[in-house]
């Protein structure tokens, strides 16, 4: 979006990433399929491929890991819809609202294999 030619409302979604866009992993980048995190199955690796909320929201996700690029496994889900527990990629661990984890894009990674 050129900021001098742009309207406010111009339907191009904004750069959510502070840095710019993300260089996705490899493996997200050929995956074809891409959902929301709320529908992902405990244990699944996946990739945030972009978080449809306010900058100000996104900077945040983006700074505890589940920013566009980064990595994330979901450990276990909620009862009765409750949140998901995810791991990011750096380690970090965090419960997220589903309503949350609805406007978080990810595009599945392959499983990662045990280091011998």
């Amino acid at each position: 979006m050129n900021p001098e030619t742009s309207s406010p409302l111009d339907p191009s979604p904004p750069t959510l990433n502070p840095t710019g866009a993300a260089a996705l992993p490899r493996e997200a980048r050929d995956a074809t399929a891409a959902g929301p995190l709320a529908k992902i199955r405990i244990g699944e690796r996946v990739a945030v491929v972009e978080v449809g909320l306010d900058a100000e929201l996104a900077g945040w996700l983006d700074a505890m890991g589940l920013g566009p690029g980064q990595t994330l496994t979901v450990i276990r889900r909620g009862a009765f819809g409750g949140p998901l527990h995810v791991r990011t990629g750096s380690g970090g661990e965090l419960a997220i609202n589903v309503s949350l984890a609805r406007s978080i894009l990810v595009a599945p990674l392959a499983p990662s294999r045990p280091i011998t």
